[in-house]
């Protein structure tokens, strides 16, 4: 059955905002409404006996409360959180900022020869490029490669060249008329200091999310050897496939290895099955930044000294001395509206993570720590506190909480920011794009009412094989009334025996969106 804590709901009416927000005034609360039976259903199947849900709808025109489910007690948000670190973003940097990443030469130029260093300064762009299609607008498709090894089978690649950024900048030297480098080629990561987060490097300079993608095609017959080519082709690494074709029935089982630049793919791909995407994640950003600028560099006609693969010898030079050449080319990325639609609607955990560390390279600090601080003060400035939210990242990570009223309250402050727009336009639409394309069925009524953002944690399990940490989705719903609803439900710590139960929870969570249309 439900657990269920009964406590009074409050509704965060905060004057004072920031420049960026303005602040709403909501009725008094109703305490305690109940969960709707069609509701309680699904949140009492079997599947969730041993879990804990919260929950919290709020009418955003009148400020009633319509249902509150443990609604003050902090839930593990996984990627709802990705709400807060991309509107903290918009307050503090607005939805036209835009990102440049130059290029400086230190040194003299003789006759084409620059007797010194090229340097690729990484300034946030999360897509150089990459993804930029022919209206500057970014490619932002259903199931992106920065979740393949994830989802195997949905992920798809982007048709856009994901170098087209450097190509764009190589063009630039050649055209600046340097047509050789007899020093070094670096890259200037330090725009921040160094931050891995659940593994990832978190780095200033990104090139293809800094991944490689491995496209996978099955043989003919069960037993052949498949296919596999990948992206981007580069000297930083090269592939050694040992992936053979099993039966139909199988299911894909595939292991990516890397050793001295060599990336071993081993296992097996089922037969007639769709070309798959895997991904490998490079671990050296900028390294692999550095190979990939030279490459592109030849192919403008820039010879370089260097050797593309070996380390960089050379030393960057002080932060202010760079800032005071003019760069010899530049690359600047589109508005950050069309990042923050990007980490929305797929939930991009890379570009989530970089919004901290630009928030605070945009107040002069360099720390994660002075970043979440600066997110801090937004949810602050909109009636959050400590007891209400908790972050420790922008994607999501464990220990990043919210209670459900907090999050329904700050749903409905943000409505009234002049950046809402933005906002909302980056979120997935229910049973429509991003992360809640398919979790409704054909015909259903709610297909297209609701702005949300999803959120899944799954770890170890103790007495199963894992535990669904969290599924969660926050957002906006216009109900069949004309109501306009802001909504937040979570289901924490579900024994789960395989991970299809994951794609279920957010079935599920889709079902309880809809009936919250129909209801209301």
């Amino acid at each position: 059955m439900l657990r269920r804590t009964r406590r009074t709901v409050t509704v965060a009416a905060i004057g004072g905002a920031s420049a960026a927000l303005i602040s709403c005034t909501v009725a008094p609360p109703v305490v305690d409404p109940e969960v709707p039976p069609s509701i309680a259903a699904i949140m009492d199947q079997p599947a969730y006996e041993d879990g804990r849900w919260g929950m919290s709808v709020i009418d955003i025109d009148s400020g009633e409360t319509l249902i509150a489910l443990n609604p003050d007690e902090q839930f593990l948000t996984g990627s709802t959180a990705k709400i807060l670190s991309v509107t903290a973003a918009l307050d503090v940097l607005g939805a036209d900022a835009t990102f440049t990443t130059p290029v400086i030469a230190v040194g003299d130029v003789t006759d084409g020869v620059l007797d010194g260093d090229l340097i690729l300064r990484g300034s946030g762009d999360l897509t150089l490029g990459g993804r930029t299609m022919a209206d500057g607008t970014l490619d932002v498709p259903i199931f992106d490669h920065y979740d393949a090894n994830v989802l195997p089978g949905l992920a798809t690649l982007t048709p856009e060249d994901p170098l087209a950024g450097l190509d764009t900048l190589a063009r630039q030297v050649a055209a600046a008329g340097i047509r050789s480098v007899e020093g070094e080629v670096l890259v200037d990561d330090r725009l921040w200091d160094a931050v891995v987060l659940d593994g990832v490097p978190i780095s200033p300079i990104v090139v293809n999310d800094n991944l490689v993608d491995i496209v996978l095609t099955p043989g003919a017959a069960i037993g052949d050897p498949a296919t596999a080519s990948w992206r981007p082709q580069t000297a930083a690494y090269s592939l050694d496939n040992r992936v053979s074709t099993a039966d139909a029935e199988s299911g894909l089982d595939v292991t990516i290895t890397e050793s001295d630049g060599i990336l071993t793919v081993t296992g097996t791909i089922p037969l007639e099955t769709e070309p798959v995407v895997q991904t490998y994640q490079v671990p050296d950003p900028a390294a692999w930044a550095r190979t990939l600028f030279i490459e592109a560099l030849a192919r403008a006609g820039v010879a370089v000294a260097a050797d593309p693969r070996s380390p960089s010898t050379g030393e960057i030079p002080p932060t202010a001395e760079l800032d005071g050449i003019a760069p010899v080319a530049a690359f600047t990325s589109p508005p950050f509206s069309e990042t923050a639609r990007l980490i929305n609607k797929v939930s991009h955990n890379l570009g989530a993570n970089q919004l901290p560390l630009l928030l605070a390279a945009h107040a002069g600090e360099r720390t994660l720590a002075a970043g979440l601080a600066q997110q801090m003060t937004v949810l602050e400035a909109a009636g959050l506190s400590p007891d209400d939210v908790a972050i420790t990242d922008g994607q999501g990570l464990p220990g990043n909480r919210i209670t459900p009223a907090a999050m329904t309250a700050y749903l409905a402050f943000l409505t009234n920011a002049p950046y809402f727009a933005t906002f909302l336009d980056s979120t997935p639409i229910l049973g429509v794009d991003g992360s809640l394309a398919n979790v409704l069925p054909d015909g259903d009524p709610a297909i297209g009412s609701a702005h949300a953002k999803t959120g899944t944690l799954v770890g170890p399990g103790t007495d199963t094989p894992y535990l669904l940490e969290t599924k969660a989705l926050a957002g906006y719903l216009d109900a069949a009334s004309g109501r306009r609803l802001a909504f937040a439900v979570f289901v924490n710590d579900v024994p789960i025996d395989e991970v299809q139960a994951v794609i279920q929870a957010n079935t599920d969570l889709g079902s309880i969106a809809s009936q919250l249309f129909q209801l209301y």
